[in-house]
């Protein structure tokens, strides 16, 4: 009952904020590069390299500040390595970007479904080849095209695949080039 009183009133306090829905040009928003590591060594060292692009949508909620948010659909194809193994996973799902037009710090985050080619790499099994990645992280705008990134991951299987749901979390760097000017 707290839970629901508390998001209540965080819903009353949203609404009652000055802001505005902006009906946003749907283009590319960026596309670019990332790698990292598992977070642990009980994923054997983990590594995922992927390519990735951002589709904008046409819609954002902003402030009278311009802050806000802006929805996007991400979409990644890369590699998965442990101990030698390697597999391929792809990712699509929506993204959200906090943050304000010409400032050069945003916040990213989002849930996306993903396909696994593989799902165990030598002891190390993730149960199941459909996984879900969330991701929260910061975006910094070194010019007006490109961009370096820090991102926190977990893919799990969201105990959709019965037996375990080991997951494995994920620190990965970035390089974006911004298409949508």
């Amino acid at each position: 009952m707290r839970t629901l009183v508390s998001l209540l009133l965080l819903i009353a306090v949203a609404a009652s904020y000055p802001c505005h829905s902006v009906a946003a040009p749907s283009s590319w928003y960026s596309a670019g590069v990332r790698g990292g590591l598992s977070s642990d060594a009980k994923d054997h060292h983990l590594r995922q390299f992927e390519g990735f692009a951002l589709y904008q949508l046409p819609w954002e909620l902003r402030g009278a500040s311009g802050w806000g948010v802006a929805t996007q659909v991400e979409m990644a194809l890369g590699v998965l390595n442990a101990v030698g193994e390697y597999g391929l996973i792809a990712s699509i799902g929506p993204n959200f970007n906090v943050g304000k037009p010409g400032f050069p710090l945003a916040i990213p985050f989002g849930i996306s479904a993903a396909g696994l080619s593989r799902d165990t790499f030598d002891d190390r099994d993730y149960n199941g080849y459909g996984q879900f990645i969330s991701h929260i992280g910061v975006d910094y705008k070194l010019s007006e095209s490109l961009g370096l990134g820090y991102r926190f991951q977990h893919m799990s299987n969201a105990g959709l695949n019965g037996g375990g749901n080991p997951g494995v979390n994920m620190h990965l760097i970035g390089l974006s080039w911004y298409l949508a000017r």
